[in-house]
């Protein structure tokens, strides 16, 4: 603690995979090439560019099946200098796999984005924060040396939250996610939330249904107390176009694309933090 940094973390994936809670009511599987180019590509070659803007390093979390069938893209983030880790093989919820099955997926995963970048990726987050002991455990277990899957927050119905966690990196425990143990290399790097309170304050759902504001407050007060800040986007909260699915509820789509962007720079221009990947909060 002490240290005054800050990672923008990016979850590389599609709305197809952003929506998956909602595949049994709607179809939300595939889209054509010019909306993959607008909802995918485009927001991806902006927040490349403004993280050049204003000199971040940040950790891409990319999920496999994007790695398999866009390299190059994988390729471009990490030349630009960026942190590649993963976010599952696919977007699912991981509580919910089989432990062989998910130990199988993510090897291949790990693999995948080891050939295309020349380098063993570190982290891993789990898609929408499903984690548990277990999963952490099996992680350990295939090569990583951390995970950002915690969001030590109330409890959201339906969703994350483990109160009782840690809101600074930490050593968890191979008996209980959500207690620290010293006699471990393997970090969680839990995501912002708010001191305290611990209302979640990670970005995101939060950035774009709370307003910028809110996302600040957090962070000045993690700050102040000497802690790193995790925070994180999707590409999709970046889209200006949206799937207007039945079945979606409004506030998945709330304010994505223009606002977002610039309430993302509004953060980088303000925030007086050193902006840096996952792997160098856990460095320092």
């Amino acid at each position: 603690m002490g240290c005054i940094l800050l990672c923008l973390s990016v979850d590389v994936e599609e709305w197809r995979h952003y929506l998956w809670p909602y595949r049994n009511k709607t179809s939300v599987e595939s889209f054509d090439s010019t909306f993959h180019e607008l909802a995918f590509l485009e927001p991806l070659r902006r927040i490349l560019e403004v993280f050049e803007n204003h000199s971040v390093n940040s950790t891409f979390f990319v999920v496999g099946d994007i790695a398999k069938s866009y390299p190059e893209v994988v390729e471009e983030i990490y030349d630009r200098g960026h942190e590649i880790a993963s976010h599952g093989y696919s977007h699912e919820d991981l509580t919910q796999v089989n432990k062989s099955d998910f130990e199988k997926m993510e090897k291949t995963n790990r693999e995948l984005l080891t050939k295309i970048t020349g380098h063993s990726p570190k982290g891993f987050r789990s898609p929408m924060f499903t984690i548990n002991t277990a999963i952490l455990n099996s992680l350990e277990k295939i090569g990583y040396s951390y995970d950002s899957s915690v969001v030590p927050s109330i409890k959201i119905p339906g969703w994350f939250g483990l109160h009782d966690a840690p809101i600074h990196p930490y050593h968890p425990s191979k008996e209980n996610i959500i207690e620290a143990c010293e006699e471990r290399d393997f970090y969680e790097v839990p995501v912002a939330v708010f001191p305290l309170l611990r209302l979640p304050a990670g970005g995101g759902w939060f950035l774009r249904n709370l307003g910028s504001a809110y996302i600040k407050t957090a962070i000045k007060l993690l700050l102040s107390k000497g802690y790193s800040v995790v925070l994180y986007i999707h590409l999709q909260d970046l889209s200006w176009v949206t799937p207007r699915t039945d079945g979606v509820p409004f506030h998945e789509y709330r304010n994505c694309g223009r606002y977002t962007l610039k309430a993302i720079e509004n953060i980088l221009r303000n925030v007086k933090a050193k902006k840096v990947s996952i792997c160098d909060i856990i460095s320092a």
